[in-house]
């Protein structure tokens, strides 16, 4: 049996047994994942029924993440047709992604208005924006090679990280390790991730942010 004929053999299990399929997608760093019902399977296209705000996101996406318990895997698809008033979309194109969901459920949440950061090793200091935000962790972009010429950072050193959030008045430092050094393919960008230290004293106020920020990302896309 081909691959693709396979995976219609589990969706059309799914149908006829009327269980329902976990669609994982994520707005601005926040996951989005809701249960959706199969409406009809035909030629590798499956059309959904979904809740409202799946719908908004795969229509500003182009795609999802499918999960079921009678699926061997999460799988990536491509939805090429999504009616967000009547929260329906079809789906295609559906390549295995892992067994788990992983990282897609962490909430990541991405500021709204820019914040400035800088970054320290204990030598070096770059400046920066932060791009996302969580309880355990910081995204931030930078231009530092345009300006240094080079990044100066490696992956796994530590580094402390200095910024102010909106929801705090003093200015928050955080120490933390580079987990990951993006580059963007054609310009001076990359983006670092950094994993952050446990401190009782800065984690009550990037919780506080983040719930705050979250809420209102939440808020903004009920209104799209």
């Amino acid at each position: 049996m081909k691959p693709l004929d396979d995976i219609m053999k589990r969706f059309e299990e799914i149908a006829a047994q009327e269980k329902p399929i976990r669609l994982i997608n994520a707005y601005r760093g926040i996951p989005i994942a809701y249960d959706s019902s199969i409406v009809t399977i035909n030629q590798g296209y499956v059309a959904l029924k979904a809740h409202p705000y799946q719908a908004t996101c795969m229509a500003l996406e182009g795609k999802t993440h499918v999960q079921s318990d009678l699926l061997p895997e999460v799988y990536r698809a491509k939805a090429v047709a999504v009616d967000v008033l009547k929260s329906q979309a079809i789906l295609t194109e559906f390549t295995g992604a892992g067994t788990t969901v992983g990282h897609r459920m962490n909430v990541r949440v991405q500021p709204r208005e820019p914040i400035d950061a800088e970054i320290y090793d204990g030598e070096h200091r770059i400046p920066g924006k932060l791009a996302d935000i969580s309880p355990g962790g910081l995204g931030v972009f930078t231009f530092a090679t345009y300006i240094y010429g080079d990044l100066t950072f490696q992956k796994g050193i530590k580094v402390f990280i200095d910024f102010r959030l909106p929801t705090s008045e003093p200015m928050i430092r955080c120490q933390g390790r580079i987990t990951s050094m993006v580059h963007q393919p054609g310009t001076f960008l990359h983006r670092l991730g950094v994993q952050i230290i446990a401190n009782s004293t800065t984690d009550p106020m990037l919780h506080q942010y983040v719930a705050v920020r979250q809420e209102e990302i939440l808020d903004e896309l009920k209104r799209i």
